[in-house]
Order: C-alpha cells, then sequence, then structure tokens
C-alpha cells in the first residue's frame, strides 16, 4: 500500500510529469527489484482511470489530458453520457460528456469508460466525446428473453439500454427451455459492437405469468442476490440468542426510563428509540438509542463482509432484502418492545431555540416500553382515537414534548437555510394475496417529521464530535447546487411568476421563499417541487467533511440505521473505538483513512442501486393496476415535458405516463429547453409543466414500464 501511495504522491505533485518505471524506481529510490511492483501498480492504477499509459513507455495522470473517466448512462434512444469522476466545473457541478450511438465504442449502459472529448460547446455544461477505452464491465450477467435459433438460441436484455442482442451457442437448460422464458446469462464475449454477445445460460428465472417474475427480473438484473450465503447464515445462527453478563458490562442503563419506538406499519425492524426528559431550565434531554449492530458484527467476519458488499437494504414494494440476516436484524439488534437490547445511545440537551448545549454517546442497554407506527403516533397528537389514546397513556407527555422539540429544531433549520425538498413517495397496497389493490401518494404525517429531526440531530452530533477529534470516518455530504443550474431553475420558475435573482448568486434563503411560492400554486406545486430537486447535486457518502447544504448543516453523518445501512455501521465503530481510547489522535486512524474513500464511493454506488430498484418495482406494480383502466379517462397534471412528448401524472393515481408528441395533432410542436415547454407552430397552444389536462389510457405495457396516454380535449 505505501508504494503504491508514494507513486499517487508522485504524479499528483508534479501533475504535468510524465514517468516511465525507470523515472519511478529513481525519485522514490527504489532499487531495481521494484520494477515489477511499480509495473503492476501501474496497471491498476491504468484499469482504475487513474493514469494513462503514453507512448514511448510513459505514464502521467488522466486529469492533465482531454481524456476523462466515468460510468456511462446509455438513453433508450442509442446516445449516452458519461458523468465525469472527480471534474468539477467552476460551479461545482459535475459536467456530463455527451457520447454519440456511433461513438459508445462497445460500451453498454453503466458501464466504466475512458473517454476523449473532441469538442466542448458554448454552454459550459456540455462537452461531446468519444469512448475509446472500457475500463470495468458493469454487467457481466444480464437477465434477458430467451428465443430458440437452428443452432442454440439468443437472448433479448431486459433493460433495452443494453441494445445489443446475446448469441447462447450452448444450451444447458433444453429441457427447461422455452420461447419467451426470462433467464440469467453470464457474458462469455462482449466481441465486437455490431455483433451479438456471447453467452451462456446460468440460470433460468420464469415465464412472464410465473407469480413476482416481474419484480424478480428487476432484482437480478441490478445484480441482487437476495439469498444470503450458506456461511454467512451460520455465522448468525451461531450468535448468542440471549444477553449474557459480560454483554451489559460497562454500559449505560437506560431501562429505568421511558423509551419507545416509532416505524411504519410495515417495519419489521426496529433500530431506533426514543426518550425525553423536561429540564428544570426549560430544556429538554433528548435520547436517542441506536441498535448496537456493531457489538455482534466482527469486522473481516463472513457477516461483515456480505454486509459490506450489500452496504445497504433494499426495499423493493413488495419485498424485504435486508443487508444483514434476520437472525440480527429481526432479533437481536431489533430494539422489539419489553426485550432489553444493547444500544449506542446519544443524550442532548437541547433548548428553545434547537441548539444543543450538551451531548453525551454511550454503550448503553435500553428496554423499550412500546412500539409505535407513524399513525398512532399522530392519533394521540391529535386526539383523533380515544382507545389509542387511552393505550399510550403514560408516554402522552414524551410526545408532546418530542413535538415541541422538533417543531423548535424545524425553525432553527429554516433560519439557517435549511431546504425542504420532500417530493412525497408513491405507496402501492396490496391485499392479502399479493394483487395491487390501490396505489396512493403517501402522507407526511407530523410522526413522521418529529423522527425525523431527532435522528437528524443525533447523526449531526455524532458527526461533530468525530470531525472535532479528527478522526477518519464516513460523512454524508451534500454540496451546494451549480449556480448555472440555479440560474436556468430561476428562467423556469419566472413561467410561473416565481422569482428568483438572476444577476448575483442565489442563497438557500432565495431557494426557501421560492419554495414556499411553490406550496402556493396548488396541485401544479408537488410537480414543481421535483424539478426544484432536479437542480440539487445528489447527496452522497465521503470520507471528507462537506457539509449537507440541502439540511443547512455543517457536519453530517448517517449513524441512526445501522441494521440497513452500513455507513451507519462504519460510523458506529468509530464512535466505539473513541469511547474505548482505541482512538485518540487521528494517526491511530491511518488504516481507516487508506479503506474509507473506497468504501464511501461503493456505498453511494449501491444506495443509488437500491432506490433505482425500489422506483421500478414501484413502477411496475402500479402500471399492474392501472392496466384495469384501459380506455378510460382521468384529470391529471403535465409532469414533464420533452421533444418527443408530454409526461402526465394522473390525479386519482400517482402513475406517470406519456402522451407523445406524434398524438397532438397535426400542428408542429417545438421544444423550448429553457422553459421546458411545448408550443405549437400554427395554434400557438402551449404545453408546461404543472398544467391540468384529460388523458386517456390507451396501452401498457408492464415489463418495458410504458403507459401510453392521449388528451381528450
Amino acid at each position: 500500500m505505501t508504494v503504491r501511495k508514494d507513486i499517487l504522491n508522485l504524479f499528483q505533485t508534479d501533475a504535468h510529469g510524465f514517468y516511465k518505471i525507470s523515472d519511478i524506481q529513481r525519485r522514490l529510490q527504489l532499487d531495481r527489484k521494484s520494477r515489477m511492483e511499480i509495473q503492476t501498480i501501474l496497471q491498476e492504477l491504468e484499469q482504475e482511470g487513474k493514469i494513462i499509459h503514453y507512448k514511448k513507455h510513459r505514464y502521467g495522470l488522466i486529469e492533465e489530458t482531454n481524456l476523462v473517466t466515468g460510468t456511462i448512462s446509455i438513453a433508450k434512444k442509442g446516445f449516452g453520457f458519461v458523468r465525469i469522476e472527480g471534474k468539477r466545473d467552476s460551479d461545482s457541478q459535475v459536467r456530463d460528456v455527451y457520447i454519440n450511438r456511433r461513438h459508445l465504442g462497445g460500451a453498454l449502459h453503466g458501464d466504466r469508460v475512458l473517454a476523449r472529448i473532441v469538442n466542448e460547446s458554448e454552454d459550459s455544461t456540455r462537452q461531446e466525446g468519444k469512448v475509446v477505452k472500457i475500463l470495468q464491465r458493469a454487467h457481466r450477467e444480464i437477465v434477458a428473453q430467451f428465443y430458440f435459433e437452428k443452432k442454440g438460441g439468443m437472448a433479448v436484455p431486459r433493460d433495452s439500454r443494453i441494445n445489443r442482442t446475446i448469441r447462447i451457442p450452448k444450451l444447458d437448460f433444453r429441457k427447461e427451455l422455452k420461447n419467451g422464458i426470462w433467464v440469467l446469462i453470464h457474458i462469455t464475449d462482449f466481441g465486437d459492437p455490431q455483433t451479438p454477445m456471447l453467452g451462456e445460460i446460468k440460470e433460468i428465472l420464469g415465464g412472464e405469468k410465473d407469480p413476482g417474475i416481474d419484480i424478480l427480473l428487476i432484482i437480478r438484473d441490478y445484480g441482487v442476490k437476495p439469498e444470503f450465503p450458506e456461511n454467512v447464515l451460520q455465522e448468525a445462527e451461531a450468535l448468542p440468542r440471549i444477553l449474557s453478563q459480560e454483554d451489559m458490562e460497562n454500559r449505560k442503563d437506560f431501562r429505568g426510563i421511558n423509551t419507545f419506538t416509532i416505524d411504519p406499519e410495515t417495519a419489521k425492524d426496529f433500530d431506533d428509540a426514543l426518550s425525553i426528559e423536561t429540564l428544570e431550565n426549560g430544556r429538554f434531554r433528548l435520547g436517542v438509542h441506536i441498535a448496537d449492530v456493531a457489538h455482534y458484527m466482527r469486522t473481516k467476519s463472513a457477516i461483515d463482509e456480505e454486509a459490506r458488499a450489500r452496504a445497504t437494504s433494499i426495499y423493493p414494494v413488495d419485498r424485504v432484502i435486508p443487508m444483514l440476516p434476520e437472525r440480527l436484524s429481526n432479533n437481536l439488534c431489533s430494539l422489539r418492545p419489553n426485550e432489553d437490547r444493547l444500544c449506542m445511545s446519544v443524550i442532548m440537551d437541547v433548548d428553545a431555540e434547537g441548539n444543543i448545549h450538551h451531548s453525551e454517546f454511550y454503550n448503553s442497554i435500553i428496554h423499550s416500553r412500546y412500539r409505535l407506527n407513524y399513525t398512532e403516533a399522530q392519533s394521540v397528537l391529535d386526539h383523533s382515537d380515544p382507545w389509542i389514546c387511552a393505550q399510550y397513556a403514560s408516554i402522552r407527555k414524551d410526545l408532546f414534548a418530542l413535538k415541541e422539540v422538533s417543531e423548535n429544531l424545524i425553525r432553527m433549520r429554516e433560519r439557517k437555510g435549511a431546504l425542504d425538498l420532500d417530493v412525497g413517495e408513491t405507496d402501492v397496497i396490496f391485499d392479502s394475496s399479493g394483487v395491487a389493490v390501490d396505489v396512493r401518494r403517501h402522507p407526511r404525517l407530523q410522526s413522521h417529521r418529529i423522527v425525523e429531526q431527532c435522528m437528524i440531530l443525533a447523526n449531526e452530533a455524532v458527526a461533530t464530535k468525530i470531525h472535532r477529534l479528527r478522526i477518519p470516518s464516513i460523512y454524508r455530504i451534500h454540496e451546494p447546487p451549480a449556480q448555472h443550474k440555479l440560474h436556468k431553475l430561476a428562467s423556469f420558475l419566472a413561467e410561473y411568476g416565481i422569482h428568483l435573482p438572476l444577476k448575483r448568486s442565489i442563497t438557500p434563503q432565495k431557494l426557501q421563499d421560492a419554495l414556499a411560492q411553490i406550496e402556493d400554486l396548488g396541485e401544479a406545486g408537488p410537480i414543481l417541487r421535483r424539478v426544484f430537486l432536479r437542480s440539487m447535486m445528489r447527496a452522497q457518502y465521503s470520507h471528507e467533511n462537506k457539509g449537507h447544504y440541502g439540511l443547512a448543516s455543517p457536519c453530517y453523518t448517517h449513524f441512526t440505521s445501522p441494521i440497513r445501512r452500513y455507513p451507519d455501521l462504519i460510523v458506529h465503530r468509530v464512535l466505539k473505538d473513541i469511547l474505548s481510547g482505541k482512538l485518540k489522535d487521528p494517526n491511530q486512524g491511518e488504516e481507516w483513512f487508506e479503506l474509507l474513500p473506497d468504501w464511501a464511493s461503493h456505498c453511494t454506488d449501491q444506495e443509488q442501486r437500491s432506490e433505482a430498484i425500489e422506483r421500478e418495482s414501484t413502477n411496475i406494480k402500479g402500471l399492474e393496476f392501472m392496466r384495469q383502466f384501459l380506455g378510460f379517462e382521468f384529470e391529471g397534471i403535465i409532469s414533464g415535458v420533452t421533444n418527443f412528448g408530454l409526461f402526465v401524472e394522473l390525479e386519482r393515481y400517482p402513475i406517470e405516463g406519456l402522451v407523445p408528441v406524434s398524438s397532438l395533432g397535426s400542428d408542429r410542436f417545438v421544444f423550448n429547453e429553457s422553459t421546458l415547454t411545448l408550443v405549437g407552430k400554427k395554434s400557438g397552444r402551449k404545453f408546461r409543466f404543472g398544467d391540468p389536462v384529460n388523458v386517456m389510457i390507451e396501452r401498457i405495457d408492464i415489463f418495458k414500464q410504458e403507459m401510453d396516454l392521449t388528451l381528450v380535449e
């Protein structure tokens, strides 16, 4: 690791330098025997896209060339965009490189590539390039639909962005195969971009009418294997079933105070509990108690390695794919009521302004009194259900104290410039047999915000403690949006009478004002909030503290969900080492520091994969429910405008469909990118975000996740 680090430092110190292996040996004072090691390291760095091999056996940094590395996203129409790694413009906004379909160089959707910028447009956010090398394939296994041929078979990938077929010379599952069946294929040769790839069938997934096949295809196509390896399950089963005296030693005992959990109705694991006490000085002593997963998981154990690979639990609409085996997630580490459980606790004294005056961190033990769901907690706050109010009478004061604390915290964050970017989630409701019976927007209750604000405060407190000690850790960061994107947003919002200053920097306070005005637009408000959200950077994990723009927090991490997020488990381990005295200064965490950047990047990637699976699964089940309404008319709101048509979200059911521009009549419609509108050249008819329309459902293709609509005049 030291030689690799020294070589990379050499390139970064002299960014314009080009070195042969002999130059590196001389500069780093390495002997001749090190030549093979240096060559291996250089090949690794080249494969990672950090350096490039030039002519005459010289190596140099990619950043000093017109070459960039990044992940390519390919649209259904065949062109692609490369999201550049680590390169930002003057507004700190990652720049994308447009790749014409002729210049993909055999790259498939999701591949990590090396691309050459061939021209840069006047628009600073748009560059064009061509793929010159594929650094890492995203898809070694692909879900596809199988068909017999004269010799062997062929398959069409489920993901239409992978626009190449796969030839299968050898049929190992001939008796089980039939035309149209879904299979998992291992790619043996990616071949020439103009010819089919070669592959072999690894698994038969099922036919189109098999129960649950639609969601299974999504899961497997994203490379997720829901089942845990046998050695992981065996290791989990070997864990002790009851707490021993040794487990409870050196822990703060909170079993004598009221603690309780508030979770969704369908939750199976409960990793956070709350407690609150009103102090004589008028402040509140807020306790956030998080399941001590780290106590049961040794680093580098089979469970730990599997958890790090998964990095997050995944919640498709009809199932759960947990990060940890059920033995841990639903049992030992689940803060079930009336059972002693090991925790890590953050105790904070909070004043009426939302400021923390004192905080303490403990390895602890708790005994949760109640398990509430969000609806029950809201019923107590609203006095809407006498039976529920009576059931939770002993913690009624606690719930109202938490309500007061959360309201204080919300006001404090608003003063600092925090942005409420919640756009609501879509819920698909199933009957007992697993059939979708309704699709609706998930309500956002005050009880949700209570838990949310308490968790945010605990995350901040832990992050601040670790950061002040300069101990390497993982942070949850959300970088400021690029000003040029905000100015585009300002031009768009001007169409709706919402003013943002164009001649100077747009501050969080100005964005708050704009969000408040959007709320006043009624039914169009939620749609415009999504446009607003797209102008923001995405939150991610990082080994560097860069603050959280959306929360107006200078120092933030994820600590409160170690059952379902691996970064939280990392933070727990760091905090445990601090509390035990193992980490007293930054130098003791040097080994961590070298691993954290890759772990942070991996966790971000897995989180985004999880979100994509959840989004697609919700869409598929929503469309499955809507299929009964083919030919029906609905009121809707325009939720997207493109050069090829209008996306419309139905008002009764929050499902989105497309009105193709070809169905809008004989008039020629022109797309205005700055205002995101379609305008008829002859008629002057204008379509824009948030406009109400009436539509009829023409066609639904569940597997392609498409719903075609036509306007009803």
